[in-house]
């Protein structure tokens, strides 16, 4: 019976984070790139699920150029590990390759997390890996590149699914530092 009870807290558990999330999702606005619409980012944790990592975001300029920036001290402990900055995206083209990413950061690797309209439970997600330097850079990322978090996803990313994107800070504990100038789809 005590296995019982808390299998379904477990179950509760999970449905109030997935809500949290559908919720925080409705809330968020269109992006095609980030330049001029830095401010439609939104900061998480994984404070949502007990997790201890700590951060925050903040919209800079530079040179005219406004960036987003997320720092913070990630860490694993309590079952935790990320800390994000993500954004709404619609109205894709089913034709698109991939994503680009004008970033800097403190020489970390970072990923960039996908939801579609597939991924409706809060741990499913599309993710890839890229490396940061202290100078702005390029990065191309083909959706082919990225890793489903589950079996149960779709094994390609359908462009014009694509709900959100994250660009996170995960699975280690790091000190996190990384400014995105801009992101686009192509």
């Amino acid at each position: 019976m005590l296995r019982f009870l808390k299998i379904q807290i477990y179950i509760g558990f999970f449905l109030c984070v997935g809500l949290f999330v559908v919720i925080s999702y409705a809330k968020g606005q269109e992006m095609d790139t980030i330049e001029g619409d830095a401010a439609s980012w939104q900061y998480f944790s994984d404070q949502v699920m007990g997790g201890k990592s700590t951060g925050n975001s903040k919209l800079l300029t530079e040179g005219g150029s406004s960036y987003r920036r997320l720092e913070g001290i990630v860490t694993t402990e309590n079952n935790g590990g990320f800390i994000q900055i993500r954004s709404s995206v619609s109205k894709l083209a089913k034709d698109l390759n991939g994503l680009e990413l004008v970033v800097r950061g403190n020489g970390q690797n970072y990923f960039v997390f996908l939801r579609t309209s597939g991924t409706v439970l809060p741990w499913q997600y599309y993710k890839a890996k890229f490396q940061t330097n202290s100078d702005w850079n390029t990065v191309q990322i083909r959706f082919s590149d990225f890793d489903r978090s589950s079996a149960w996803l779709r094994k390609t990313i359908v462009p014009d699914s694509i709900k959100s994107i994250g660009i996170v800070a995960f699975g280690r504990n790091h000190k996190a530092l990384i400014d995105v100038k801009e992101v686009t789809f192509f």
